[in-house]
């Protein structure tokens, strides 16, 4: 915050300026996020193998390189 007072010409006034400044409060951001590994086996990509998504039925299931259904 900032004031400044400054003098009218007449001498007989006196003004006070004054700056405020609210500070806004850090929004914490909330997530479900969990690391992709595989719905088998658990690997993920910490393991050195790769991690794909495939939709079955309604649901997107997770899995490695070596538990990938066919078509």
């Amino acid at each position: 915050m900032s004031q400044v007072l400054v003098r009218r010409k007449d001498l007989t006034n006196k003004v006070l300026l004054q700056d405020l400044y609210f500070p806004r409060k850090k929004t914490e951001v909330a997530s479900t996020v969990r690391e992709a590994s595989c719905v088998i086996c658990s690997k993920s990509l910490g393991d050195g193998v790769s991690v794909t998504a495939k939709k079955i039925g309604q649901r997107m299931r997770l899995f490695c390189q070596y538990h990938l259904p066919g078509e």
